[in-house]
This record gives structure tokens, sequence and C-alpha cells, in this order.
């Protein structure tokens, strides 16, 4: 067997069916055989970047791994943000990199590809010869379900051109998650909880991903305690009558409020970053107890009194059995009146809306939003200061809903949308995003999707500025000239290229808009003009 064609069916093998990519001379023949011959199917994006995205958005909805493809040199150089953006996501990504002929020592595409993906965080796994080419594909994949980050698989291009004896590795398997607490870790923080008057239970991604939603309510209600989640565990809770919401930055008066009369905060799965924590403010004064999968997070971006590794579901389980046996009296926290605040909470009450015949007001936009797309979606938000409106759309569940700010760039929405969309073709998917987002980085792959015919709409909240620097020239009193552009017609745009595109400059527009999304047969562009003067004067100038 020739090595290219040994490379795709190495990936095959490990249950691998979906790629995204770009090719070039140095992963050409790969993505060739891997169409070719074993019936994988392969995405293009129109840029490598965007490739990259769309694994990640794809691993995201899945909670699997996302493949993505580039060739050597550029092609890998042009895919450095979104590798970043997978390491501090925490995703599994496995990167086919193409890379230069060993052999060739001054060739135009040349660089240290080794370096460049360890400086991003990524790991990094060479091919080193023909006969390990199942070997090294199987590793690579372990190590991205094991090390939960991006996997660059190095290969150099004359390594498939070499005659290989057809070897087999055994299928890498996502680590078993539900590992037992220790007792001695677990006994501290249980005397922690059995303490406090005032707790309260919050979840973050890593409980979404364990499953552990019903031993969390438990835990909560055997505490007395209400639950919260952070942003990207946001809807675990969906339906609990004392759900907070999203603890952190993004949380609603009532929320803050109960957050900030807690006296212990019992966190699983969540990082707990300056966003969640508001800088540690939200954790003043209180009990922390950490429980996580990974001993290396505990205690790493905040300060933690006690903390367990462990299964989220298995430790929450736990500690009911041990709290049932000491018996334990719950906490008057869970009161009739926090239940009926946050039921009878209003977020059209707490603004005056501001919009006019030529723009609408963010926040107002955002509430309307609920009902005018379509239900049962997938949510995708870009970065960009519109994102503290746009965050608070909700989505079908916690796995669809995908952010792409955690390297802090704009532009990385619709790659993320595409790689949703593929991963869940009957649910359909939005897109929020700022205009200088989407002008930056979305713009490129506005084709693609129109083209795979994706149910898809995305929602633009065009300010015509890179909102989080006009903010800064307007809370400094200096000219926010330089933060402005004067972007081309949206919606015309994605109309010439096939979409439906719908401009809305006022409230009453927004029906033509809702029209058109339940008339939707592909893409939906809506076009929502902004005030910039606007946002900077009802957003914070922080986080």
């Amino acid at each position: 067997m020739i090595g290219h064609d040994a490379i795709a069916k190495a990936v095959v093998d490990q249950g691998i069916d979906t790629t995204f990519g770009v090719v070039g001379d140095a992963n050409v023949f790969i993505v060739d055989s891997l169409v070719r011959n074993h019936g994988l199917r392969y995405v293009a994006a129109a840029h490598e970047s965007s490739a990259l995205q769309m694994a990640l958005g794809y691993a995201r909805v899945t909670g699997g791994l996302g493949v993505a493809t580039v060739t050597h040199g550029p092609g890998l150089t042009n895919a450095i943000t979104p590798l970043v953006e997978g390491v501090r996501s925490n995703t599994p990504m496995l990167l086919l990199c193409g890379d230069t002929a060993v052999v060739a020592r001054h060739h135009l595409q040349k660089i240290g590809q080794r370096e460049l993906v360890l400086a991003t965080g990524a790991g990094f796994e060479p091919v080193r010869s023909g006969e390990t080419i199942a070997l090294d594909v199987a590793q690579a994949v372990r190590r991205a379900y094991a090390e939960r980050r991006p996997i660059v698989l190095d290969i150099p291009y004359d390594l498939e051109f070499v005659d290989v004896s057809p070897h087999a590795a055994p299928r890498a398997e996502p680590p078993a998650l539900a590992v037992a607490p220790d007792p001695v870790a677990l006994d501290r923080a249980v005397g922690i909880i059995a303490s406090a008057t005032r707790p309260l239970v919050l979840a973050g991604r890593g409980a979404v991903l364990s499953g552990a939603r019903e031993s969390l309510v438990r835990l909560a209600a055997r505490l007395g305690a209400p639950v919260a989640t952070t942003l990207m565990g946001r809807g675990l809770f969906e339906g609990d009558p004392f759900d907070l919401g999203i603890f952190g930055t993004l949380s609603t008066e009532v929320a803050s409020e109960a957050i900030a009369s807690a006296d212990c905060i019992i966190a699983f799965g969540a990082g707990l970053n300056s966003m969640t924590t508001y800088d540690d403010s939200l954790l003043a004064g209180k009990r922390v107890v950490q429980c996580d999968l990974d001993p290396a997070r505990l205690g790493l971006l905040s300060r933690v009194d006690a903390g367990v590794v462990g299964d989220a579901g298995r430790i929450a389980d736990t500690i009911v059995a041990w709290l049932d046996d000491a018996e334990h009296k719950p906490s008057g926290f869970r009161s009739p009146e926090l239940e009926a605040r946050l039921r009878q909470f209003d977020p059209a009450a707490q603004f005056v809306d501001r919009s006019t015949d030529s723009f609408v007001d963010p926040r107002t936009l955002t509430l309307r939003l609920d009902s005018l797309l379509p239900a049962g979606r997938t949510v995708v938000v870009d970065g960009g200061r519109y994102m503290l409106n746009a965050l608070r759309v909700p989505a079908r569940d916690p796995m669809s809903f995908v952010t792409t700010t955690s390297f802090g760039s704009i532009g990385l929405g619709l790659g993320h949308a595409i790689g949703a969309a593929t991963a869940k073709p009957d649910q359909p998917t939005v897109l929020l995003c700022g205009d200088g987002g989407f002008m930056m980085g979305c713009l490129v792959e506005l084709n693609t999707a129109i083209q795979l015919g994706l149910d898809l709409t995305i929602v633009i909240y065009n300010d015509g500025s890179y909102g989080a620097e006009h903010i800064q020239f307007h809370t400094k009193n200096m000219d926010p000239a330089l933060s402005l552009h004067r972007w081309p017609s949206f919606a015309a745009v994605a109309s010439s290229m096939g979409a439906t595109g719908v401009t809305v400059r006022n409230l009453g527009e927004l029906d033509a808009a809702a029209a058109a999304v339940q008339a939707r047969s592909g893409v939906v562009l809506i076009d929502v003009k902004l005030d910039p003067q606007m946002i900077s004067e009802t957003t914070p100038a922080s986080h």
C-alpha cells in the first residue's frame, strides 16, 4: 500500500467519517484517498482557518472528535488562531497536516511546524515512518481525546509515497469519565458543604459532558441550594424552579443577588475563570469547593478551599449519600420568595427601549430573537462586544450552544456554525455575530454555507464599527471615528450568492425577517442596524 492511502485507511480505522479541510500539495493525495477509496465525508472550506473552525464546531456539539486537514507552511500558519481557540476551549481535535519532505532543505513553504504548533499549546505527533503510520494516527487520536485539545499529526510529504505493508492499530476511545472521588478529599469538601447555610451548586461544561444533570439536581435539592451554570453549561438546569441561569458577568439582577448572598459555591466541571467569577469578586467571602476530572484544573484560575478529582455525577451522588447518613438538614436558601422572584423576572422590564426608525435597540433585538428564530436550534455566537446581548439568546440544550471566544478572537463564528450544522443536519443552526467579525472571518465562508444547503440563519448585530474599541473611545471621551467602518449591504451580498438577505432598520421590519426565517429553504441572513453610540452608552466598558 502506498503511504497516503495507508494514512487514509488508518484515519478511517479510527472511526472517523467526517473531515473539514483545504487541500494543497502536501495533503491532497491523503484527502483524495479518504474520499475516493474510503468514502469519508469531506467538507471543503475556502480558508484553512475556517476548516479548523468547522472541526471545532463539529466537536463542540457532538462531544466527540473534530477532524481537519491542511497543507504545509502557509496552510498551517493560516490555521493558528483556531488552533489556539481549540486549546483554550479544551476541544478534542485531530489536524492532519502535511509537511515539507524531510529531504527538502530549501522549500518555499518550509517552516518549523513543530515549534509553531507547540507555541499554540496544541500537541504535536509526527508520522515517524511508513511502517508506523497506523500506530502514529492512533496515538494522535488517543491524545486528542485524553488531553482534550487539538493534536497535529505531522505528515512529511515524502512518507506519503513510500510502499508500506498494511498495519492496523487498536481504535482509540474517549477515556472513561466515571472516576470515583478520593474519600479523604471528599471528606474535607463535605465538611465545608455541610456547614454552609446558603450553598449554591454551579455546573460547567464538564458537568454537561459527564451527563451529571440529574445527580446535581438531587444534590441541590438535598442541600436546599439553588443551581446555576457557567456560560458553557447554560441551559443544563432548564425547568428547575431554582435555576439562577448564568453565574458571572451575564447574571440577571435576581441571580446576582442570590449569588452575592451565598456562603458556599460547589462547582462541578467549571474552570472558574475571570468571567465566571467576575475577577474573583463573586467568590469573596465564600467557601469554594471545586470538582473536576483534571487535577491540574483545581485552583488553577481561582482560590478554592477544597478540590475533589472525579466524575461530577459520582461525586454528587456520593455527597448525597453522606448527607443522608449524617441526617443533614437542608438549608432554607431555596425559599418560596426566591422561587417567585425567579419566576416573575422580566428582562424587558429592566431597561427602556431606545429603538428608533433607523436603529434597533440591541437589548430589544435579543429578546425578540427567541421567538423569531427557529425552535430546537443550535446557537453559535461569534466574538465581539455585541455578544453581551447575543449570549442571552437560548439554545435547544447545552450541547447546542457554542461560543468562539476562548482566545478572545472575532470572526470564528461561521466556521463553527458550519461544523455544528454538519454534525446536526436535522437541527436548524443560528449564527449570531457582529459586523466586524462577519467581515473579518465569516464572509469568506458564506458561499460555502450556501452551497452546502445548510439550514442556517445568520443574524448580524451591525453597528458599523468595531464595538469594543468604540466603547473604549467613548468611555475615555475620545473620538471613536477610528473604530467606524462603511460596510457593503450584507443582505445584498448574501442575496447575490443565493441566500435570502433581509435588512432590519427598526422593530417594524423585524416582521419581514421573521417571515423570511419561517419560509427559509437554506441560508437566511438578517442584517440588523444598530447605533454604535447607543451600544457604548448601554454596555459596560469591561467584561
